[in-house]
């Protein structure tokens, strides 16, 4: 069954095939593609940006030499089901499933839970040389893996022994094991890897561990039955939750509490979130398609059928392409023609068009994108027009300029005697981690502070009236995607 109308700006462009039995799929920064194809392939399989096969990284290892001297010196295999790739895509982490040899002879399952089962163990794999160069004991059944921005930390839900393996990752080993609850899932860490948020699979909560308090946990309730997967909005603001047994995706404000709800096909698992945090793509494990959610208003934008048993996604934001494994046997890629790609080294500016380097031909489809984004972002064509000279200036050739329309469209009103109202772009639990944030939005030409309450809030502006700093708080949120989700502090 399929949810909203079928969309023609998504078409399946690609497939690929041969022995595989994708659990999961993810992206590096580079723009390779690797799938974890668990028990049944004993493999991982990665791919260049083009489908190319690029490794076929068989899943035995010897931990005896890597360490692990309370094993025997022969080969075991894992089951390789989620992968995370380092910043800068030279390694790639995989957890294990369980692992198959003389010395694991209690291995969990989907329904068992405690911490008397054998101890699963993630693998760090050298992207260049496809070899694996170690291995790290964590609990019973891992599964999902987060890496923080930084690449400090690994937080890794162990699904059967009901906790997590928090790793440390300047030095490769586990330092924490925590406690959260029966089969966690699902992991997020903020942007300054003070948080990380785990879906407990067998609750309706979510686990709220705070990295930097001592790792004492909070949980946020009654989310919805079985939470599975999560994504965080640009500003950490916002959490994406797709609940498995509702067939629903949650957009919940992490500060206010507010929340909002998207009906999905059957058995959404695995998401995928925009980088600007418009569009948010999840799998739809039992109705075979997946779908693209508008996060503004939470309701479906497309939905697109797809092969058996889809179950991981992911996307290459720069081609406008969105990958799913399907646990059937194949990863299939889609392009989605309403996607704008992201600004980089690679791009120029072409009036108010942007082209790749490599490819003029585009330059139609990729202009009307353009002016799609803007005009979704709440500005028309007619005022940008006259502004053309202005943006193409705005634009930096090596990549490292800021979002193209923030230098034009961020005038706003003379900050005012009496600022009882601040309009905020992010929230931090390290002081100085907000300073540093202000004095960022300073050299940009905005009057920042910082307002220290539960957390070190972050305010790009101020106004003394509700009607101001609403009208304040739409235009900051339409003139940088990083900005969507801002919201108004009344002090």
């Amino acid at each position: 069954m399929l949810f909203g109308q079928e969309e023609t700006h998504i078409r399946k462009k690609k497939e690929i095939q041969g022995g595989i039995a994708p659990k999961s799929v993810v992206i590096s920064s580079t723009g390779i593609v690797a799938a974890q194809n668990m028990m049944y392939r004993h493999s991982v399989t990665v791919y260049t940006e083009e489908g190319n096969l690029m490794h076929k990284i068989k899943d035995d290892v010897n931990l005896n030499q890597f360490g692990y001297k309370n094993y025997q010196n022969e080969l075991v295999k894992g089951a390789p089901v989620e992968g995370a790739f380092t910043s800068d895509g030279k390694f790639l982490w995989v957890s294990n499933y369980a692992m198959e040899g003389r010395d694991f002879e209690n291995k969990g399952c989907d329904d068992c839970v405690g911490k008397t089962y054998d101890p699963g163990f993630l693998y760090k794999i050298n992207m260049t040389s496809g070899a694996i160069e170690n291995v790290i004991e964590v609990g019973s059944v891992p599964k999902h893996l987060a890496i923080s921005t930084n690449d400090s930390l690994m937080i890794v839900a162990n699904w059967v022994s009901s906790d997590v393996s928090v790793i440390d990752l300047t030095i490769e080993k586990e330092i924490k094991r925590i406690h959260v609850g029966p089969h966690p899932r699902g992991v997020a860490i903020n942007s300054d890897a003070s948080i990380a948020y785990i879906a407990i699979m067998g609750s309706s909560k979510v686990a709220v561990l705070h990295l930097n308090q001592d790792y004492s946990l909070t949980y946020i309730n009654n989310i919805g039955k079985a939470p599975r997967s999560l994504a965080l909005g640009p500003a950490d603001s916002l959490l994406y939750i797709s609940l498995n047994s509702e067939s629903k995706v949650v957009k919940y404000d992490i500060f206010s509490g507010a929340r909002q709800e998207c009906i999905t096909a059957a058995g959404p698992r695995s998401m995928t979130l925009s980088p600007d945090g418009l569009f948010i793509y999840v799998v739809n494990y039992f109705d075979d398609q997946f779908t693209k959610i508008e996060t503004s208003s939470m309701r479906i934008a497309a939905s697109m059928s797809t092969s058996a048993k889809p179950i991981g996604i992911c996307a290459n934001w720069n081609k406008g392409e969105i990958w799913v494994a399907c646990y059937s046997g194949k990863i299939e890629v889609f392009r989605d023609f309403k996607l704008v790609p992201a600004l980089g080294e690679n791009w120029l500016a072409y009036g108010l068009s942007l082209i790749p380097k490599s490819d003029s031909s585009d330059r139609t489809e990729i202009g009307t994108d353009i002016d799609t984004s803007i005009e979704r972002n709440g500005f028309n064509r007619t005022g940008i027009d006259t502004l053309d000279n202005r943006l193409v200036e705005s634009i930096k050739l090596d990549g490292k300029s800021n979002h193209p329309l923030n230098p034009i469209l961020r005038q706003r009103e003379q900050k005012p005697e009496s600022c009882d109202y601040y309009i905020i772009i992010g929230a931090f639990s390290v002081s100085e981690n907000a300073a540093s944030k202000k004095q960022e939005l300073i050299k940009s030409g905005y009057e920042a502070s910082v307002i220290n309450g539960k957390y070190n809030y972050v305010s790009i502006t101020c106004t003394s009236t509700p009607e101001a700093a609403e009208t304040e708080k739409s235009r900051i949120q339409a003139s940088n995607p990083e900005w969507k989700s801002a919201w108004i502090l009344k002090i």
